[in-house]
């Protein structure tokens, strides 16, 4: 989520907890590590069937600003896509004064994690490490996914780290550091609400927008990637069956490279809000979320699709 003044902070918390609520799943365990001095903490998820080949994918969700991982859990269902497939999902707590409300450092955005420099880039190549130790994480099928503050964090991440990442799936949040701080390709879905109020489409400051600078277009992140993928700028436009009646309809951009037919995927919601596509939100402070299409089981597919040669970068 944006970043927003310490009065209304706790106010998104609470309504974002109020979503899809429920406790905790009992199969997600709590973990810390230390991190340039600072505890740090995460939740995972562990199916009750884990996958039977030796080594398990991996997917770190990455939550909005004045939440954190326990939320992002019920926010997204990602544990129940989880328990589906048979992938770990680990839900890592950005940085704050109160344990409810974390924001990530994702470059110009957000709040307390932003304005104190927290080397978020490092906590997660920590989490990386430890799942990989402890929970026979495969190396070459690490992803990362998150919303708004969340997605704008993956797309750091990825940026920065592209040796540990096999893909990235960003939701309502755009790139926000410099297009040439990406070091190397990385295989990208986005998707994004035209009528996002926080985080706008086309970019800058949204009508409910806290944040005192504007966000990177939707175009503008997509161009970027395009770039450092070699992509073909001229994607392959869809649109995709009206299957329900509810104000949205959903537009699909497809990049191809020359090994890859669908390098990266623009899902365009038209009429869709700062929200989780696929879920259904009990607050309309987001706008409005999607049926037409299940952002958790397109992006666990556009994961799967998408492993790592990580013995490449071994060799480079």
């Amino acid at each position: 989520m944006p970043h927003a003044s310490r009065s209304s902070l706790p106010c998104i918390a609470i309504i974002l907890a109020l979503m899809n609520s429920g406790e905790v799943r009992a199969e997600t365990r709590r973990h810390e590590l230390k991190v340039d001095g600072l505890s740090r903490t995460f939740h995972v998820f562990v199916p009750d069937k884990p996958s039977r080949a030796r080594q398990i994918p991996l997917v770190i969700a990455l939550h909005g600003g004045a939440t954190n991982g326990e939320i992002m859990e019920r926010f997204s269902g990602l544990s129940e896509t989880a328990a589906k497939r048979s992938f770990i999902v680990a839900y890592p707590d950005g940085a704050g004064r109160l344990r409810a409300v974390r924001a990530w450092n994702s470059g110009r955005c957000c709040g307390y994690a932003q304005r104190q420099n927290i080397n978020d880039v490092a906590f997660i190549q920590e989490l990386i490490r430890f799942m990989i130790e402890q929970y026979r994480v495969d190396p070459s099928r690490v992803f990362v996914t998150g919303i708004s503050n969340g997605a704008m964090m993956a797309y750091r991440v990825a940026a920065e780290i592209p040796e540990r990442i096999a893909a990235v799936a960003g939701i309502a949040g755009t790139l926000d550091v410099d297009p040439s701080s990406i070091r190397a390709p990385v295989p990208v879905a986005h998707f994004h609400g035209t009528d996002d109020q926080f985080v706008p489409y086309e970019g800058g400051r949204g009508a409910r927008s806290l944040v005192r600078t504007g966000h990177t277009s939707v175009k503008r992140t997509i161009d970027a990637w395009v770039r450092a993928n070699h992509a073909d700028p001229e994607p392959m436009v869809e649109e995709l069956p009206d299957r329900f009646n509810d104000g949205t309809r959903v537009v699909k951009y497809t990049y191809k490279t020359k090994q890859d037919p669908q390098n990266i995927v623009l899902y365009k919601i038209i009429g869709g809000g700062h929200s989780w596509p696929g879920r259904r939100l009990r607050e309309r402070l987001l706008g409005p979320a999607t049926q037409e299409i299940s952002a958790n089981e397109i992006m666990w597919g556009f994961f799967e699709a998408h492993p790592k040669d990580v013995s490449r970068h071994r060799r480079e």
